[in-house]
């Protein structure tokens, strides 16, 4: 007996431990980074999709910025561009309360996930959300589940196609205001203090650039801009220290990488400010991205029975429905319920309830 309320112990210790792990991605390093987030919402959930991209600049920058070395490193995003070199999807799902990361490629023992190759699509279809996500080796299938907030269904392959893009929920932007931030959507308003949020970031110009999302109970936020570059100078690229800019020169801060804070996405109700850490940019650039919560193994499987029920009478089952059959005539149901523990004696009890049923009203 106490083996095996040790050996329990130890298994639910190492799922504790992972729940609050982080997950290190070597990310590719490049001239600079960016990270940008798309919401998809029914108006009570919603999934989050942020993208983090390492930066470059050109190949050759003379011809596409004369200077490039006569400019000081906070002066360089403002007068030459950055293009994208691959991009890393973080998916998350809030269900009002929590944030769950949303990666069916993901291990749980091993703590260790696979990069999700493409651009994941989320639809909300017949009161459920269909999520789509895209194999990692050629021909890269569609691979569907279906969600409906009870349980997760695996549905195959789909014919999605890498290209389409599911439509994202418009944000609302914030607007500062008497040491405030404000956000309306015509019929709702929040306001919440700069003061709560500035903690949360490494610069305070970030705060000017929040979103947010309004759900039933309350809006969701995240940072609109979220950009850096790294110290390089002629032959030499300096990791351990980047500057975070915004959309004017006068917005930057040049920072150590080792004291760089998460990036993060609020939930404010009205009343209390929840802040949930998405990811860190760690030195070398490396990412690690925070697993508080998995999606994949929070909610169960869903599960499908064929029951086929025969009666000459109308029989009242009072703990389930009223099933009315005529003689000799077989119907099928189909139910969907939670996994949750044993199901086999459940249905031995019902088919009990309805034999008595039978004798009783002959």
């Amino acid at each position: 007996m106490f083996k095996r309320v040790f050996l329990v112990f130890l298994i639910f210790s190492s799922l504790t431990g992972f729940a609050s792990a982080g997950i290190v991605y070597q990310a590719g390093l490049g001239d600079g980074f960016s990270a940008y987030t798309e919401v998809y919402s029914d108006g009570e959930n919603a999934f989050l999709l942020v993208t983090y991209t390492p930066t470059q600049w050109p190949a050759h920058l003379g011809p596409v910025c004369e200077g490039f070395w006569n400019y000081t490193l906070e002066e360089k995003p403002f007068h030459c561009y950055l293009s994208p070199v691959v991009w890393y999807y973080f998916p998350f799902y809030f269900d009002g309360d929590n944030l769950y990361f949303v990666n069916p490629f993901l291990d749980d023992f091993s703590s260790k996930s696979s990069e999700i190759s493409s651009h994941p699509l989320f639809y909300r279809q017949d009161s459920a959300w269909t999520m789509v996500f895209f194999g990692q080796k050629e021909p890269f299938p569609s691979l569907v589940w279906r969600f409906d907030r009870n349980c997760i269904d695996y549905l195959g392959v789909g014919n999605y196609t890498r290209e389409q893009r599911s439509p994202t929920t418009k944000p609302v932007e914030g607007v500062l205001e008497n040491g405030t931030v404000l956000f309306s959507n015509g019929s709702q308003t929040y306001v919440i203090p700069i003061e709560e949020l500035e903690p949360y970031f490494d610069a305070n110009f970030m705060v000017k650039h929040l979103e947010g999302v309004f759900l039933k109970e309350g809006i969701l936020l995240y940072p609109a801009v979220y950009q850096g570059i790294w110290n390089i100078t002629p032959g030499q690229h300096d990791y351990s220290r980047v500057v975070l800019f915004g959309k004017e020169e006068s917005e930057t801060k040049l920072l150590n990488t080792s004291s760089l804070k998460p990036f993060p996405v609020f939930f404010y109700d009205g009343k209390s400010l929840k802040v949930f850490r998405i990811f860190r940019i760690v030195e070398n650039g490396k990412l690690e991205v925070f697993v508080e919560k998995n999606f994949f193994t929070h909610w169960p499987k869903c599960i499908y029975r064929n029951v086929t029920i025969t009666m000459t009478k109308t029989v009242a089952i009072t703990m389930t429905k009223t099933v009315t059959e005529t003689k000799e005539h077989t119907k099928t149901v189909t139910e969907t319920k939670r996994e949750e523990g044993i199901c086999g004696p459940a249905f031995i009890v019902l088919l009990s309830l309805m034999i008595l049923a039978l004798r009783g009203s002959k």
